[in-house]
C-alpha cells in the first residue's frame, strides 16, 4: 500500500470544546470543523497546529469504546490516521497477510476509513483513511455492498514492504506468504469483523 501521509493524529478527551479552548490559548491553534460520528461514537473537533491537524474527540456515550479508554487510561494519545490513495486496496493487502481489520466506514460524508487491529501493530491505533479528491466531492457515489466485494480481491500488483518473520506479530504473513495468501478463499482471510475496542483500546 501507498501511504500519503499522516492525515491527523487523534486525542481522547473528555469535552472536544473545553480542550479546543486549552490548545487555542497556548499554542494559538485554530479550531476548525465539528462533527458528531455516530459510527464510531464520537464528537470530533479539528484543530490546526502549523500545517498538521489534530483532532480531539470525546465519546457520544458513556457506554462506548473511547469512553472505556478515557476510563482506563484517562485522556491523552488516542490514534494515528494515515491517509492512503486506495483504502480497498490496502484493506486486502492486510486481510491477505492475516491482520484482522474493520469494514470500512464512511465518516464525514466521502471520506472512508478503516481501523488495524491494535494486536498487530505494537498497540498503538492504526486508522487507514481514503479522502475524495477535491473534484469528486459533489459527484462521487458510493456502494457498500461495492465495496466489501471488491476488498475482497487481493489487488495483483499491490506493492508489499518485506519484513523479517521474528519482527512480525503472532498470525502475521510474512511478505513471501503474501501469494499464497492472495490465493486463499475469501472466507480464509482475515475478517473484517472488529468492534471498536478490537481497533481502539487494548487490555
Amino acid at each position: 500500500m501507498r501511504i500519503k501521509r499522516i492525515h491527523h493524529l487523534t486525542l481522547a478527551v473528555r469535552d472536544t470544546e473545553q480542550a479546543r479552548a486549552t490548545f487555542e490559548t497556548l499554542f494559538g491553534a485554530t479550531a476548525e470543523h465539528a462533527d458528531a460520528i455516530p459510527a464510531f461514537g464520537v464528537r470530533t473537533r479539528d484543530i490546526a497546529i502549523g500545517e498538521d491537524t489534530l483532532q480531539l474527540a470525546s465519546p457520544l456515550e458513556r457506554d462506548s469504546a473511547l469512553m472505556r479508554f478515557i476510563e482506563r487510561k484517562g485522556e491523552g494519545f488516542y490514534n494515528l490516521a494515515l491517509e492512503v490513495d486506495d483504502l480497498d486496496a490496502a484493506v486486502a493487502e492486510l486481510a491477505a497477510r492475516n491482520v484482522r481489520v474493520s469494514d470500512p466506514v464512511e465518516a464525514p460524508p466521502g471520506t472512508w476509513s478503516a481501523f488495524v487491529t491494535m494486536a498487530a501493530t505494537h498497540g498503538l491505533s492504526i486508522q487507514l483513511i481514503q479522502s475524495p479528491e477535491p473534484a469528486a466531492l459533489d459527484d462521487r457515489a458510493y456502494d457498500d455492498t461495492d465495496r466489501s466485494q471488491r476488498a475482497s480481491d487481493v489487488p495483483a500488483a499491490a506493492p508489499v514492504v518485506a519484513a523479517p518473520e521474528a519482527a512480525l506479530p503472532e498470525g502475521v504473513a510474512a511478505a513471501g506468504e503474501l501469494e499464497a495468501s492472495a490465493e486463499a478463499e475469501p472466507s480464509e482471510r482475515a475478517p473484517l469483523d472488529l468492534t471498536p475496542d478490537e481497533w481502539s483500546d487494548v487490555d
